[in-house]
């Protein structure tokens, strides 16, 4: 499997229990995120909470759509979550919330391999590597353009 390491900074001019509110209701995301073509919730409940599972889809730049699943494996609102990936993804991700400066910093650290055969021979070539990270990269950055308009309006 071809690994992928990210570490995405954001900082929001909002307090951080609206900033968790959002970030923390994934079926809202594909609302304020463009990429995100579909989040759902398994189970009884529709809200996300310790153990339940969140299927995505998301599609950047590049043309393939990624299908992968998150359980969330440790929930500490209003600063940090947790999550396990399986499917298109496969590893792990954690949001880490900070009030700071009147405003809440937050980091997002995403720790995946590719399971596609093809992703993982072709993600080997450096060209083919430096584009699926500009497509990771530019997704987040869409998130956040996303996220900041949405926490202001």
């Amino acid at each position: 499997m071809e690994m992928y390491h990210f570490v995405t900074k954001w900082f929001f001019n909002a307090p951080i229990e609206k900033v968790w509110k959002e970030i923390e209701d994934v079926e809202s995301w594909p609302t304020w995120w463009q990429d995100w073509r579909m989040t759902a919730i398994r189970g009884p409940e529709s809200k996300a909470q310790l153990g339940s599972v969140v299927d995505c889809a998301v599609r950047g730049s590049l043309p393939y759509t990624l299908r992968f699943s998150m359980e969330i494996t440790s929930l500490e609102p209003p600063t940090h979550s947790e999550y396990e990936s399986s499917g298109d993804l496969a590893g792990s991700g954690k949001w880490v919330l900070e009030a700071q400066n009147d405003g809440t910093a937050v980091t997002y650290y995403w720790d995946v391999g590719t399971t596609n055969p093809i992703f993982n021979i072709l993600g080997k070539l450096s060209f083919v590597r430096a584009m699926m990270e500009k497509n990771h990269n530019e997704v987040m950055a869409r998130g956040y353009h996303g996220l900041e308009s949405w926490l202001e309006g």
